[in-house]
This record gives C-alpha cells, sequence and structure tokens, in this order.
C-alpha cells in the first residue's frame, strides 16, 4: 500500500511528478494505433535491397509486388508501380555497369 502523501519528503514528490510528467509525454507522442504498412514504401524497400540480381525478369518484379500486395491486403497503385520498375530498371542497369 502506498504511503500517505504527508509522510513524503519534497525531494520524492518531485521525482513522482517528474515521472508522472514524463510518462504523459511518452503517452502523447506515442502514435495511439500501430500505423498500416505502406504498400508502396514496402515495394520500394524490396527493389531497393534485394531485386539487385542481374537474373531478375520484370515477370519476376511483378510477382513480387503482387506477393506484397496480397502480404499487406492494399493494392499498388499503377503509377507507383510504373515508378518501381523504371527504378528497378535503372539500378539494375547500374549495377550491371559497376559489375563489369
Amino acid at each position: 500500500m502506498a504511503k500517505p502523501h504527508e509522510e513524503w519528503t519534497l525531494e520524492e514528490l518531485r521525482a513522482e511528478a517528474r515521472r508522472i510528467v514524463d510518462e504523459l509525454a511518452r503517452r502523447a507522442t506515442a502514435p495511439a494505433k500501430k500505423q498500416k504498412a505502406d504498400i508502396v514504401r514496402a515495394c520500394e524497400h524490396w527493389v531497393r535491397g534485394y531485386a539487385w540480381d542481374e537474373t531478375f525478369t520484370v515477370e519476376m518484379v511483378e510477382d513480387e509486388f503482387a506477393l506484397h500486395e496480397r502480404k499487406l491486403a492494399q493494392t499498388l497503385p499503377v503509377a507507383e508501380r510504373q515508378r518501381l520498375l523504371e527504378l528497378w530498371n535503372v539500378l539494375r542497369d547500374d549495377r550491371a555497369r559497376r559489375a563489369a
């Protein structure tokens, strides 16, 4: 059982007040709900991180995008799909030039 407030020292009261303020600040800055993953960001991370193999084809990249869409239950917008395919082509060509 907590001790009565009249038995608290001034330092203990200050420390408790700081703890409460810190907790309220953490709660205020924490997101209320876990944000849903973003399909565009997930696909772009995949393109930048894993789609480097020169054996990858456009069909394989499209299949990976479809896998991400199913996993996240979101649809990749057409314009973003095209942008990511262009990014993939640029990165693949750049890596092939550096490897040669």
